[in-house]
């Protein structure tokens, strides 16, 4: 009776082999240690290596620290509250390339009810990643306008000063005027003006590359490099902008990708910034851009609030689909983008609706477990 049992579980665990051989998505299996007991073909060959070398290792023999250490503490959850967990990752392949899965996970069980370990299933989401990407970048660039308009705001006063400068010099230089403490002035003061528009053009550069990975930042930061860019040329339209960071005393943390959050906030900032705009063409109104930052539960909350008028009934549900829009040279990608990066890349939620005159958006994120 022992050698029929011995050879059936034998038999059932080499069907159980081929079986998990033939998923295309890569699987393993870690006991309560985190030590590797089984994993399919799939997954050694994401690792590079063979199934032999992967068992009785642990994570951390495989990939960074970080990593492992974050999903060691999810792991443990798991295993604590026996509730799956769905997680996004990325992984870098050994020809350098980023991969990016949907972890699904869940507690393994004895048969007597006790925990055994973890199993997972990766689903490979890299090409869906690289699509959304390509969509992202492309409504970046139908931002570029308002962008351009921005740096030329920001660069009208250095070259006025640098302008002034010149002529000061060339003033001295007839006058025969010119000592060395003059032109070391000049220099350090010609050399503050150029820094200045040099940071401009580095700010626009850096909000134009793709955030591949996700990572902790902060969204106060983030706001600052916004208006870094655009700042001048709202004000220029004499439009005043309200920063409510009562509740929010010390940066707040967000884990996503911050020039895709930035990009949210700028279509956001800028189609309020139009509204208030189009408003003044008709009427003087004294315009008005609220931002507030707050916490509501497991959710970092951003507010923006603009006074140019409640957004009509009939299209507030409209807003996020794909081609609509109310403005005449509008691509009616930004709000849709937004809604993306949001909502599917960011796990997060974001709404817009009315009070009284006003139109606000409401952005809803996770807060950031991380460290």
């Amino acid at each position: 009776m022992k050698i029929k049992k011995k050879k059936s579980l034998r038999g059932n665990l080499t069907f159980e082999d081929v079986l998990l051989d033939t998923l295309p998505n890569p699987v393993y299996y870690k006991d309560m240690q985190g030590m590797f007991i089984r994993c399919n073909t799939s997954f050694a060959k994401l690792l590079g290596t063979s199934k032999q070398k992967i068992i009785g290792n642990s994570a951390y023999d495989f990939f960074p620290k970080t990593v492992t250490d974050r999903h060691k503490i999810i792991d443990k959850n798991i295993m604590s509250t026996l509730k799956p967990y769905e997680d996004e990752v990325y992984f870098i392949s050994n020809k350098g390339e980023i991969l990016y899965f949907i972890l699904n996970k869940a507690v393994s069980l004895h048969p007597n009810g006790e925990v055994a370990g973890i199993v997972c299933v990766m689903n490979d989401i890299t090409q869906r990643i690289k699509e959304k990407e390509f969509l992202i970048q492309q409504s970046k660039f139908a931002e570029m306008g308002e962008m351009i308009a921005s740096i030329a705001h920001q660069w009208n006063e250095p070259l006025v000063e640098l302008s002034a400068q010149i002529q000061k010099m060339q003033l001295y230089y007839t006058m025969d005027k010119i000592n060395k403490d003059k032109m070391s002035d000049f220099v350090n003061d010609s050399m503050i003006q150029i820094q200045y528009m040099s940071e401009t053009l580095s700010d626009f550069r850096n909000f134009l590359k793709p955030s591949t990975l996700k990572k902790n930042f902060g969204i106060k930061k983030a706001i600052r490099d916004i208006f870094d860019i655009v700042g001048k040329q709202i004000f220029y339209f004499n439009i005043q902008v309200i920063f409510d960071f009562e509740e929010v005393k010390d940066e707040m943390f967000i884990y996503g990708y911050e020039n895709e959050m930035k990009q949210v906030l700028l279509n956001i900032i800028n189609n309020a910034k139009n509204k208030i705009v189009k408003v003044n063409e008709s009427s003087d109104l004294k315009g008005k851009i609220n931002i507030r930052l707050s916490f509501c539960n497991d959710y970092n909350l951003i507010e923006i609030k603009d006074n140019a008028g409640a957004i009509k009934e009939e299209i507030k549900e409209q807003l996020f689909e794909p081609f609509f829009t109310t403005n005449v040279n509008g691509t009616g990608f930004g709000l849709y983008m937004a809604k993306i990066i949001i909502e599917d890349k960011m796990h997060g939620k974001i709404t817009a609706h009315n009070d009284k005159n006003n139109a606000i958006f409401t952005i809803k994120i996770p807060k950031s477990k991380e460290k």
